[in-house]
């Protein structure tokens, strides 16, 4: 499993088709998307409901595969990996982080940082998870369990425990769905710090303009293709490409934050 030289781009779909169902009655979540994230940038993709958004991202980090199509990551095509080989590129060279934070309630915030580390046989360097810890602000609740932190504790050692592996890349999947306004922006902002000053690549999949105008390109799907993007955008000018694309055509005026 030899990475391959490619663009700079550290994910790249490729005429990506994904159908759920028969060739006949399936359900076509992706018709044929292509598109490239760069290396130390921040992207988060958005769309209607049922615009094919999350298949997206569950395409390019392996936890789907696609019907036709390629997926190179970090220089490896994931279309021909064996569900082994996927899942180890996932631990080593993916980090995750999920609106429900999805951390062990058994464990403190130390162990659930070395979690990745420790499923793929490897030693936490105690050095490394103090880094990252002070990195999100955590250095005093190491020893502290899920349910004694807040949610937005809770994310930022999600953040940390997505770091910890130094991957190529990190997956969000509606990251600040749970959290409050002002904690929601704080995690944001730790993302963008870790772009900036470590040159970490982020996509998220998000329904907030707010959340997507702390990225440096939002790319907008519907109906399975890619609709458009903004660069350098704000939440201002999500909102409205977001009305044009008819995703909030039911909600009424001013409730969208």
């Amino acid at each position: 499993m030899s990475p391959s030289k490619g663009s700079d781009d550290v994910v790249r779909l490729e005429s990506v088709r994904k159908v759920y169902g028969n060739d006949r009655n399936g359900v076509v979540a992706l018709g044929g998307v292509t598109l490239g994230m760069r290396r130390g940038t921040f992207t988060a993709v958005m769309g209607p409901s049922g615009s094919g958004k999350s298949t997206c991202l569950h395409c390019a980090a392996g936890l789907d595969r696609p019907t036709s199509g390629s997926v190179v990551l970090d220089g490896h095509e994931l279309t021909g990996l064996n569900e082994r080989e996927l899942t180890r590129l996932r631990r080593d060279r993916i980090g995750f982080i999920f609106q429900s934070f999805n951390l062990l309630p058994a464990l403190n915030v130390v162990e659930n940082v070395q979690l990745p580390l420790r499923l793929a046989g490897r030693k936490a360097k105690r050095a490394d998870v103090d880094e990252v810890l002070a990195r999100v602000g955590l250095s005093d609740r190491k020893h502290h369990r899920p349910g004694e932190l807040s949610g937005g504790q809770q994310q930022r050692v999600a953040i940390a425990r997505a770091l910890i592996t130094k991957p190529a890349v990190i997956f969000g999947d509606e990251p600040t769905g749970a959290l409050d306004t002002r904690t929601a922006l704080e995690v944001l902002a730790l993302m963008r710090q870790a772009v900036r000053e470590v040159g970490q690549t982020v996509v998220i999949v998000t329904h907030d303009p707010v959340a997507a105008s702390h990225a440096d390109r939002v790319v907008f799907l519907a109906d399975g293709q890619i609709a458009g993007e903004l660069h350098e955008p704000t939440a201002q000018a999500v909102s409205e490409r977001m009305t044009q694309l008819g995703a909030w055509a039911d909600v009424p005026a001013g409730t969208v934050n």
